[in-house]
């Protein structure tokens, strides 16, 4: 399947490089377009993040994808996207469908869609998967967190959308998703919750009834828009535990249990000419459940209460530079900032317990279609750092660098 779909995607790429247009390819009133990027990321050692092998230097870190769009009719349009990526020791270019629905528009004021929908969550979820569509190589990483990308960017059921003008006062648009989220054991936020509950190897996750919501105010003010996004669910599963890996040495099987998710994100953002200024504020609240078992019972249960926010800038100085910066915080705990509560949720030091990144980065656009983007990170505390966090360092830096071709 992966060879399979690498080789659409060289074939398309090569279809649309000889084209007119070079922007897209349309086979029998369906329209085709993909991506297929490629970049190389340094980071910290002990860090070792977001890339699992990213302290030595790593080619570990690509993306592509094709997707496949056609009108039935003028109000009913159907859609699939393949995809994959890798990231060293998840994702490793294993394909999955991205999104596919079909999309009836009713009225400008009430629509449906039906099938693995992305989830509105914040400013940009929707569009992350490819590159050439954002600034940032990066985005600031609680709100769209790379080790959640594979479980929790889409849901499988339905919603109904819609935009309704409010005169005045600008425009008023709508989203609502009910399914089910599509979590898989071996993926990156498996990782993520078996690094936070105690070194669990995921064997088996899924979600209960998942809820996605979002409304868009678009100003009177030109280029001004104002979101609240937000996301509930509760997943679990079962687990392996390695007692070599595990604190207090427990070995066996564990059940565990990502217990009602909150998640709340608050977005503005101003366009004015070639400068976007925009903001975020989003809002965690969650408890962590596990019980072990290996001779004897144990269990694990710890509630959540995390928040972050970020600004980002981004200027495009002309047709084929743009530079954009952006300022992060993330709080495990928005109760202590402090991280004085840092034992409580069994970590080793203060600035385990949040996540101050400073990013900058440089956008070249120097033939059509082709994007190269080199990037900067300066990072205090690692309270994102999943994998060895108890020799994680709280000064760290990441270099990344990547090339993106897109049709």
């Amino acid at each position: 399947m992966k060879k399979l779909l690498l080789a659409a995607v060289i074939c398309a790429v090569g279809v649309a490089a000889f084209s007119t247009t070079a922007s897209a390819i349309e086979i029998w009133g369906v329209d085709i377009h993909g991506f297929l990027s490629q970049g190389y990321i340094k980071s910290s050692s002990q860090n070792n993040f977001p890339v699992s092998n990213s302290g030595r230097g790593s080619f570990d870190f690509n993306d592509f994808g094709i997707n496949f769009t056609k009108e039935i009719t003028p109000d009913l349009h159907v859609g699939l996207q393949l995809s994959a990526f890798n990231r060293g020791n998840y994702g490793r270019d294993k394909v999955t469908i991205d999104w596919g629905y079909g999309d009836y528009r009713f009225k400008d004021w009430l629509g449906f869609r039906a099938g693995k929908v992305k989830i509105p969550l914040g400013l940009y979820n929707e569009a992350r998967d490819n590159d050439a569509l954002r600034t940032f190589i990066f985005l600031p990483q609680q709100a769209y967190f790379d080790y959640e990308r594979d479980s929790l960017v889409a849901i499988m059921g339905g919603g109904i959308y819609g935009s309704i003008p409010m005169g005045n006062a600008g425009t008023l648009n709508y989203q609502a998703e009910i399914g089910v989220v599509p979590a898989v054991s071996d993926g990156g936020f498996a990782k993520e919750i078996g690094g936070m509950i105690g070194d669990l190897n995921m064997t088996d996750i899924s979600s209960t009834t998942s809820i996605a919501h979002s409304l868009e105010w678009r100003t009177p003010v030109s280029g001004l828009r104002a979101l609240a996004t937000g996301l509930h669910t509760t997943l679990s599963g079962t687990a392996t535990v390695d007692p070599n890996l595990n604190a207090d040495g427990l070995g066996g099987t564990a059940t565990w249990k990502y217990d009602s998710l909150h998640r709340y994100i608050f977005s503005l953002e101003y366009t004015l000419n070639d400068l976007v200024l925009s903001g975020e504020y989003e809002l965690d609240d969650y408890t962590l459940m596990s019980t072990y078992s290996n001779g004897v019972t144990k269990e694990f249960n710890s509630k959540q209460a995390t928040d972050s926010w970020c600004v980002m800038a981004t200027y495009r100085f002309n047709d084929w530079f743009e530079m954009g910066s952006f300022y992060h915080e993330v709080y495990a705990d928005r109760h202590h900032r402090d991280g004085s509560t840092y034992a409580d949720f069994a970590l080793y030091y203060p600035y385990n317990m949040w996540w101050k990144d400073t990013a900058l980065t440089l956008r070249f656009d120097p033939i059509p279609n082709v994007v190269l983007k080199v990037e900067g990170h300066y990072i205090n505390g690692n309270y994102e750092v999943i994998e060895n966090i108890g020799n994680a360092k709280k000064e760290s830096y990441i270099f990344a660098t990547k090339v993106t071709y897109s049709f």
